[in-house]
């Protein structure tokens, strides 16, 4: 059995919980140009470190050309698990190969990329 220091929410993130984080305008997450499955796993960690942060988390996904679907799942799962917690998530700069792989996956909505302008 896993030993786990956090209660997992329904997406598989641990749940959010209150941050001891000052509150500042925005941490900003710069993604990679390749997010194929060999990045995974690195995704979700660096989504992790984001998850409980007080201020509004922009994924900067302006180099995007490459994305599999696992990654669109992380970024499903913490935009939901952040929104379900009150916090924030944007977007600065949708590629549109990100905007292309949501909306082919019907995931545009959840992601609020279809609400957001491109630049955060």
């Amino acid at each position: 059995m896993k030993k786990n220091s956090k209660p997992e929410g329904v997406t598989g993130f641990p749940s959010v919980g209150h941050s001891s984080k000052s509150r500042r305008s925005s941490a900003v997450v710069k993604l990679p140009a390749d997010l194929g499955i060999e990045q995974a796993g690195s995704l979700r960690e660096t989504l992790l470190k984001n998850l409980n942060d007080a201020r509004n988390v922009t994924l900067d996904a302006s180099e995007i050309q490459r994305i599999h679907a696992a990654a669109l799942q992380l970024f499903c799962m913490f935009c939901k698990d952040r929104r379900a917690a009150g916090r924030e998530v944007s977007w600065r700069e949708p590629s549109l190969a990100l905007r292309s792989a949501a909306t082919l996956l019907g995931a545009t909505t959840l992601l609020s990329l279809g609400q957001e302008p491109n630049a955060a």
